[in-house]
């Protein structure tokens, strides 16, 4: 409830943020106050558009790692894609602990508690109860929300999601020194004003947590490794 609650806040604040900065415009210079404004919303929409969208939809990812086909790709052909990646000093079975975890009301998710796990801490060790990720678990996003796993490869990779509400696959890949752990989210929404207004207001956002997310898994699996620290094996899919 109160990982809602901060989110509505939050869209909510910045929506009265832009709203006020229109009126506090108009107010003080009338008719060239709202063409200002409006000069403006198209503006940033327009950098955000061809820069930073760009930039943040592939942070982290190699050109390789951006045109390689991952799992769960097929589901939607046609899709608006976005691959974020980090390097892990690693291997891939001390990592995929953490991944199978995750999840709110599970381990977290590694990122800004305070938004999105009720304020608890996510775990900073590995759950043995919540080592059996399956075919039809639930990855919830809030209380009564999250994509529902579709495909397992234990110490590899999840697909999460479906076509209508998109997919998800975050996996891991051998690399010298340790693992590249890759996210790829995939959406075919319909283009409209509404879908556009929402994409705008929750992309960034979505950028920002999970970019937290993945240096969390991260200094959580490297931690664990120079402790020494013995990993949970995962049967996870068996």
């Amino acid at each position: 409830m109160r990982t809602r609650l901060t989110i509505m806040v939050i869209a909510l604040a910045a929506a009265t943020g832009a709203v006020g900065i229109v009126v506090l415009l108009v107010a003080t210079l009338g008719w060239f106050g709202l063409l200002l404004a409006a000069f403006g919303i198209v503006a940033v929409s327009g950098v955000y558009r061809l820069w930073i969208q760009p930039w943040q939809h592939r942070w982290g990812a190699t050109d390789d790692e951006v045109r390689r086909a991952m799992p769960g790709d097929y589901l939607i052909l046609d899709a608006a894609t976005t691959t974020r990646a980090i390097s892990i000093k690693a291997p891939t079975e001390e990592v995929w602990p953490w991944l199978v975890q995750l999840g709110y009301g599970r381990g977290g998710w590694y990122s800004y508690d305070w938004i999105d796990n009720d304020g608890q801490p996510s775990a900073n060790h590995i759950i043995p109860e919540l080592q059996q990720l399956q075919v039809g678990d639930q990855i919830l996003m809030l209380a009564d929300m999250g994509p529902r796993v579709r495909e397992v490869g234990p110490n590899r990779y999840f697909v999460a999601g479906d076509q209508k509400g998109g997919t998800w696959c975050l996996a891991l890949y051998p690399a010298e020194g340790g693992c590249r752990l890759v996210s790829r989210w995939r959406v075919d929404w319909p283009l409209t004003p509404a879908t556009a207004f929402w994409i705008l207001l929750s992309d960034p956002g979505a950028f920002i947590m999970e970019r937290k997310m993945l240096k969390g898994i991260r200094s959580r699996s490297e931690a664990t490794v120079q402790s020494g620290e013995r990993r949970v094996p995962s049967s996870a899919g068996s």
